[in-house]
């Protein structure tokens, strides 16, 4: 199961998708994958007005995955404080908004836009942040190779201008390769430069890496690695005060002891965070069908019936996963009809 990290409906498929991001606001629980978003990657451009330092923008307070319109409109107000180069920094994040509601050609006209701005005097953070937001925008599940020469200028531009966690952040997006081992080359990559650093952005990446390194495990099948990389993730997060992600994690080390059969273990745990979940007003499918799962292991017709119905009253009506959550969709209306 190599779902996405970078949660509930919407919100909470983006959460999973997304489980870099350093500001996870409003969204549910999820199958976390291997991105997520600027994950703390703060403006490194100082603008000077006349003799001043102007205040510093600091993208990542700016971002809330979970709603993309309402961060357009940050990073817009944010634009009419902001110097020429802070401008295409931030329409590159407005660009990325658009992407995450499925508005691809918006987000390239945008991100085309920044482009035909660049010049020999543009700092290269903006070259950075225009090739990683293009290959985000240009990525399918279907479809990595398009995106992969954008990420690789972005690392190596990132890399170059010694932008630690930009480069950070382009290592990451490999983990998305269909390569399971290129991308669990490319994770490393990019923890060994979070490790190496004492950036605050930098620590918080950790988690998020060594929980994308346990995703790639488990689809390789390799179990027990993958629950020592989930139980590394559990423990960096206990000191960061995410709620959410936490229950991700949670979820993910669950879900990895219901595949190797230590199914009462991994039902306490989905139990709780059912419970969590629903004290945060943030029910959510994956947990749902994980229950179905667990009860179906233990020959609960009755519980598997109830927790296969409430995975779909979610699953059912949220576009994004129809399309991207098909199997996962029809073995819970197997289970509901068992």
């Amino acid at each position: 199961m190599r779902r996405p990290l970078s949660i509930l409906s919407r919100s909470s498929a983006r959460l999973r998708h997304a489980f870099s991001g350093a500001r996870l606001v409003g969204a549910g629980l999820t199958a976390l994958v291997v991105v997520l978003a600027s994950n703390g990657c703060t403006s490194n451009i100082f603008p000077k007005t006349g003799s001043t330092m102007a205040a510093l923008i600091d993208i990542d307070t700016l971002w809330d995955f979970s709603k993309p319109a309402e961060s357009e409109a940050r990073f817009r107000d944010a634009m009419t404080r902001a110097n020429d180069v802070q401008v295409l920094e931030l329409e590159t994040q407005i660009a990325r908004t658009y992407g995450l509601r499925r508005d691809e050609a918006q987000a390239l006209s945008i991100l085309d836009g920044v482009k035909e701005k660049i010049t020999a005097q543009t700092p290269a953070v903006v070259r950075v942040r225009e090739a990683l937001e293009r290959g985000r925008t240009l990525r399918t599940p279907k479809d990595f190779e398009i995106a992969r020469p954008y990420f690789q200028e972005a690392f190596d531009r990132a890399v170059a201008a010694n932008l630690t966690i930009l480069a950070i952040d382009a290592a990451h997006m490999f983990g998305f390769s269909p390569d399971l081992d290129e991308a669990q080359r490319w994770n490393q990559k990019a923890l060994d430069l979070a490790n190496a650093s004492g950036l605050p952005a930098a620590i918080r990446w950790r988690s998020t890496l060594t929980h994308n390194m346990g995703v790639s495990e488990r689809a390789k099948k390799n179990y027990t690695r993958a629950l020592s990389l989930f139980q590394a993730t559990e423990k960096a997060e206990e000191s960061l005060n995410r709620p959410a992600r936490m229950r991700v994690v949670r979820w993910q080390i669950a879900n990895t002891l219901r595949l190797q059969g230590r199914i009462d273990e991994a039902l306490a745990i989905q139990l709780r965070l059912e419970r969590e979940a629903d004290e945060a007003k943030e029910p959510d499918v994956y947990i749902y069908s994980e229950l179905a799962e667990l009860f179906d292991a233990k020959r609960d017709a009755t519980k598997v019936r109830d927790y296969a119905v409430k995975a779909l009253a979610i699953a059912e009506k949220d576009s994004w996963m129809i399309e991207n959550e098909a199997k996962l969709i029809a073995r819970m209306r197997g289970l509901r009809e068992s």
